[in-house]
């Protein structure tokens, strides 16, 4: 037997099973929607009102399949930009939408402001411990938000999904990760730069940055799927990842 030929058949694929996330962006790819395409479908940051009527199309177009099939919406993060079209998707689909159980903690212990209260920290140490103070768009989005996703957890009616919390660019940051895909829906956690080098999005708390990065270097991820910017295909999409 030819030792060449039978590394290649020991070789593994790159995934057990065929990639399911669909990428559906404008042309001036402000930031990524992403639909994923299981048994039932679900979408991951709604985007804008032009998403939702792109991704309409191309579900009936490309992969023959109704808005109505879509059972879950998922928020990686509640910045305005990947919430705007959550409204005209659920006239869609009706699905419900789901977010990261630490908004819900937060709302209701409160908590300063990201990188407002890190820099008044360097300026005044502690002067501002006392103060709780949370952005009012995310109360106002929070009120949208029926199921709140746990680290760790398996998404909701997809259990090939696992929630990843990796707080950074902002508190209650997560990612989706398939384990038998290998793919893994980063948000704003992480997204790529010249040369497809992932960078680690921070607030200025380089620990919590240092076990985000820790955790995500040891799943297998050979997608990687970041809120802005192209898709990074490679089995080593973490080795050279810098933090902001």
């Amino acid at each position: 037997m030819n030792p060449a030929s039978a590394n290649r058949r020991e070789a593994p694929n790159l995934a057990q099973r065929p990639r399911q996330v669909h990428t559906i962006t404008d042309r001036f790819a402000m930031a990524n929607t992403y639909l994923v395409n299981d048994e039932r479908l679900f979408v991951v940051d709604p985007g804008s009102e032009l998403h939702i009527h792109l991704l309409q199309q191309y579900l009936q177009r490309f992969l023959l399949r109704s808005p109505a099939e879509i059972d879950l919406i998922v928020l990686t993060h509640l910045h305005p930009e990947y919430t705007a079209g959550i409204e005209t998707l659920k006239r869609l689909c009706r699905a419900p939408v789901a977010a990261s159980a630490t908004v819900q903690r937060l709302l209701r212990t409160g908590t300063r402001l990201p990188g407002i209260g890190h820099m008044a920290d360097q300026m005044l140490p502690g002067a501002l411990h006392h103060i709780d103070l949370f952005p009012p768009a995310y109360v106002r989005q929070a009120r949208m938000i029926d199921v709140w996703l746990e680290d760790v957890a398996g998404l909701p009616s997809h259990p090939d999904w696992r929630v990843i919390a990796t707080p950074g660019n902002s508190l209650e940051s997560l990612c989706l990760y398939n384990a038998f895909t290998r793919e893994l829906l980063c948000g704003d956690t992480l997204f790529p730069i010249e040369g497809n080098t992932p960078r680690l999005r921070s607030q200025g708390h380089t620990p919590r940055m240092e076990e985000t990065l820790r955790v995500l270097r040891s799943l297998p991820v050979c997608y990687l799927y970041p809120g802005h910017g192209r898709p990074v295909l490679s089995r080593q999409p973490f080795k050279n990842v810098e933090i902001e």
